[in-house]
């Protein structure tokens, strides 16, 4: 099977842009490809208020998170963004745990969540 990357850029004020690619990332997956998402960009603010974003860009998201497919933040840019403290781990149900990864160290690595 394939290998897919989806890098969300958009401003979370328009859910369909973040709906749309997480649940085509959960269809894949489930298609048995290997996926990966990662927020970069004005995409990074959509982890503060998430309580408060629309429900199918909240829906998609759980799913994604829930699948595991969840890989990355960019930490450059929450941290531009202000919104470091939206993605640091509070409970269990936290989006994203903060730890430099990859081989750029652009990204932050999300937590798996089981």
């Amino acid at each position: 099977m394939a290998k897919h990357a989806f890098l969300l850029l958009s401003s979370p004020d328009n859910p369909g842009k973040f709906a749309n690619p997480l649940t085509y990332a959960q269809q894949l997956d489930a298609a048995g490809h290997d996926v990966v998402v990662y927020f970069d960009g004005a995409a990074t603010n959509f982890f503060d208020g998430l309580a408060d974003r629309a429900p199918p860009a909240v829906e998609a998201y759980e799913g994604a998170k829930d699948s595991g497919l969840i890989a990355g933040v960019c930490d450059h840019c929450a941290t531009v963004m202000d919104v470091v403290d939206a993605l640091k781990p509070k409970d269990s149900t936290s989006p994203v745990q903060p730890t430099n990864r990859t081989p750029l160290h652009l990204l932050t690595t999300a937590m798996n969540f089981i």
